[in-house]
């Protein structure tokens, strides 16, 4: 029977702490993108991730900010994660060699669809 317009719910699909992690730290890169510290203000001056005045992260940075209640396993697999996505290198060293948010963006996009793949 073909599909129609009947009312079927997809089942939902459930998202792990490392992933929702991943998820949190790409909204904060949305929103503000910086390189060569893990966080600046308005003004470009750095600051803590966790600081109320962070306007902008880098990946690392946006990661540790996005940490909230995640667990450090949680934590370090999200890292973990990420690093495969970016090749293997070292977060901070990627996110400073990128010339715009867009690469960095796409690497998050691919540790969170690693997820199918991680458990």
């Amino acid at each position: 029977m073909p599909l129609d317009d009947t009312n079927w719910v997809a089942p939902a699909t459930e998202i792990d702490e490392t992933t929702t992690l991943l998820i949190r730290a790409r909204a904060l890169l949305v929103r503000g993108w910086c390189r060569g510290t893990p966080a600046r203000s308005r003004l470009g001056v750095q600051v803590s991730p966790l600081s109320r005045r962070a306007v902008a992260w880098c990946a690392g940075g946006a990661l540790f900010a996005a940490r909230l209640t995640a667990s450090g396993l949680d934590y370090h697999r999200a890292a973990a994660r990420l690093i495969a996505a970016i090749g293997g290198v070292s977060v901070a060293d990627f996110n400073d060699t990128q010339e715009t948010v867009e690469p960095v963006l796409a690497a998050f996009d691919r540790a969170i669809g690693a997820a199918a793949f991680a458990h």
